[in-house]
């Protein structure tokens, strides 16, 4: 049975969860910088934040299940329109130099920062919770000083390692195999390029400070502080989020049953496939035949560019599926079967595969594709 990356899925949510309470807490330092002895609102951006990446993880397939593809297109339009309208005025005000819009367009995106992470089976998994996370690490830019210049650094070097975690958990899920690469090198090398990005940030802002925006200075939205005060409230900051930290992964490392990976298997060599839209309605996937060493990546390829297309007409396979029972899910059942065991074969077999097979896996693509155009 394939076994799901667990790890990198792990590292991918501690990642966003680090990402979300930088944002947040970098916009508090920045607009809100008398939290000192408070510790209540200190301790409220990661319970809250810890709670909706948890639970939005949990429920995300549940979520994306409630509605047809057309339905979450419309949900998506709508919400884009509105988070639009939304930004559009809060940045205004900002630019414009108003008070009012610096006390309370930050926490309106604070806001939106839980939300996305608790509906982000609703849309595109978490790219809104990426594109409020740095629109907040923007906004706390206008307030210059160290508290812009730790917020833009953090956000530099979290974000690297998301994207490097989310794109290991996509593929190794996109093409679940039966032994798994290690994790733990893979994320080492993220956590180095990470903290690379982070440093090169810290330097900048230490040649070239971050100095805040003349027009909200002027307008008093911007509270004067000290850069011992800054450090005492980011060590507090630190400490924090070390700790939540710790209990986010452990709550995830629970809640996934306590599996693990193989910290022996080799790492196995994943096979890159190109997208490509084919025209023609009636088309399929038909390329110009390889040559005889490349059969087998072929139908690797075939296959995946029809799970795409199928996805793109809603027809997504989820994450706990396996490729086979997926197939099942699909119609005509023989093609789907017979395009699915030419995959495996392809992709974890040792047998050499021949141009009778990989038309056998063009036509069956054709007979799936013809039979669910109709119904997207």
């Amino acid at each position: 049975m394939s076994r799901h990356p667990v790890e990198f899925l792990r590292a991918r949510l501690l990642a966003l969860y680090l990402l979300s309470l930088a944002a947040v807490d970098g916009s508090l330092v920045a607009w809100q910088v008398d939290l000192s002895g408070r510790w209540g609102l200190l301790l409220l951006p990661p319970v809250v934040l810890g709670a909706a990446t948890l639970a939005g993880a949990a429920i995300h397939d549940r979520l994306s299940a409630m509605l047809d593809r057309h339905l979450r297109a419309r949900l998506r339009s709508g919400t884009g329109i509105v988070y639009g309208g939304a930004l559009f005025l809060v940045c205004m005000g900002l630019l414009l130099g108003h008070r009012d819009a610096a006390e309370g367009g930050p926490l309106i995106l604070q806001g939106l920062q839980v939300g996305f992470l608790l509906l982000a089976g609703f849309g595109r998994g978490y790219s809104g919770a990426i594109l409020n996370a740095f629109v907040l690490t923007s906004t706390s830019v206008l307030a210059g000083g160290p508290g812009a210049a730790i917020s833009v650094t953090l956000h530099g070097g979290l974000v690297v390692f998301f994207l490097i975690a989310d794109r290991s958990a996509r593929l190794l899920t996109e093409y679940p195999v039966e032994t798994l690469p290690r994790s733990g090198p893979i994320l080492a090398r993220g956590l180095l390029q990470a903290a690379l990005v982070a440093g090169a940030l810290a330097a900048w802002f230490w040649f070239v400070p971050a100095a805040p925006y003349a027009p909200l200075q002027r307008a008093g939205a911007i509270p004067p502080v000290s850069v011992d005060r800054i450090a005492g409230l980011m060590g507090n900051l630190f400490f924090v989020a070390v700790v939540s930290a710790v209990t986010v992964y452990l709550v995830l490392r629970l809640g996934a049953g306590g599996r693990s990976v193989d910290t022996d298997a080799p790492v196995i060599a994943i096979v890159q496939a190109r997208g490509r839209t084919e025209k023609g309605a009636g088309a399929g996937f038909v390329e110009t035949p390889p040559s005889s060493k490349e059969w087998r990546s072929r139908i690797v390829k075939l296959y995946v560019r029809t799970t795409r297309q199928l996805a793109k007409w809603g027809r997504r396979r989820r994450s706990f599926q396996t490729a086979g029972e997926f197939a099942r899910t699909l119609a005509p059942s023989g093609p789907a079967a017979e395009l699915t065991e030419l995959f495996h074969r392809a992709r974890y077999g040792s047998d050499e595969m021949t141009p009778a097979e990989f038309d056998r896996a063009t036509r069956a693509s054709r007979e799936i594709l013809d039979h669910h155009r109709g119904k997207s």
